[in-house]
């Protein structure tokens, strides 16, 4: 990432800190979104694990987490997310989060935290840059062997945008913005964040040096993305429907490869 682009999305995400929390909360979506996560995390980490968390945002995934008897070492780019993560341990007595440290992710190798059983990467962090190499071998070197990757990723093809931008606007635009190989500036409490999509089979490709892909889960194929939950507010039954066939198909092809986002889980090569 480039230095000026780290500086916006620095900025950016430091300036929605504050707030962040309370708009999780109110948005039914994304926490639908979070507890099916939330079932694959805990089928794949056992309790006693050391994950190493990136772009922690203020440490909802991390409480989780330390919680479930899972050892977390949380990182974000904003300071000011990191602060909050580091009130909310002081706050709770929470000792299986065993730190919290302000790192990009060309920072990773900077961390004196090593042997990590998996790292974590929850709802679009990855999204930000598009130049996996770095991290890539950062994070091998951090793992154990046979160590996870669990990473939550904004899919380049998600049926709902698509077919809402062009059914309800006529917005040709819009419906294929994730489309663009470039990335596109997304507003985010005033600042720009580039934001890059991608396929599940590019993101798997981009990793394959250092990690084998395992599973494949779609996040948000029959549900509305999270910038819809009006959708859900008016038709709430209709939509708990659709979230329940989102798990039933989650893992199965082609299913798997559309939507929102999706979950896609490595194991460590070596």
């Amino acid at each position: 990432m480039e230095k000026e682009e780290i500086l916006h999305t620095k900025e950016a995400f430091g300036s929605i800190a504050a707030n962040y929390d309370t708009y999780d909360n109110k948005n039914e979506i994304l926490a639908w979104m979070r507890s099916v996560v939330y079932k694959v995390y805990m089928k794949e980490l056992k309790q006693g694990s050391k994950v190493l968390e990136l772009n922690c945002g203020t440490g909802i995934d991390a409480m989780f987490l330390s919680e479930n008897n899972i050892k977390v070492f949380a990182t974000d780019i904003s300071p000011q997310m990191i602060s909050i993560v580091k009130d909310k341990i002081k706050t709770s007595g929470t000792k299986n989060i065993i730190g919290a440290e302000a790192a990009s992710f060309d920072e990773i190798g900077k961390i004196n935290e090593q042997n990590f059983d998996a790292v974590v990467s929850n709802f679009g962090g990855l999204n930000c840059i598009n130049d996996f190499g770095m991290l890539s071998e950062e994070i091998y070197l951090k793992l154990n062997p046979g160590g996870k990757f669990i990473a939550v990723v904004m899919n380049r093809i998600c049926p709902w945008e698509i077919l809402y931008y062009i059914l309800r606007r006529m917005d040709f635009k819009n419906a294929f913005r994730r489309f663009g190989k470039t990335g596109i500036y997304i507003d985010l409490n005033g600042g720009k964040v580039l934001t890059y999509y991608f396929s599940a089979g590019e993101f798997a490709k981009v990793f394959s040096t250092h990690f084998k892909k395992e599973k494949i889960y779609t996040l948000g194929y029959y549900t509305p993305p999270p910038y819809l939950v009006g959708i859900y507010r008016r038709l709430k039954p209709l939509v708990k429907l659709w979230m329940m066939l989102d798990e039933v198909v989650k893992g199965i092809y082609p299913f798997n490869r559309f939507g929102d986002h999706f979950i896609i889980i490595f194991s460590r090569r070596g």
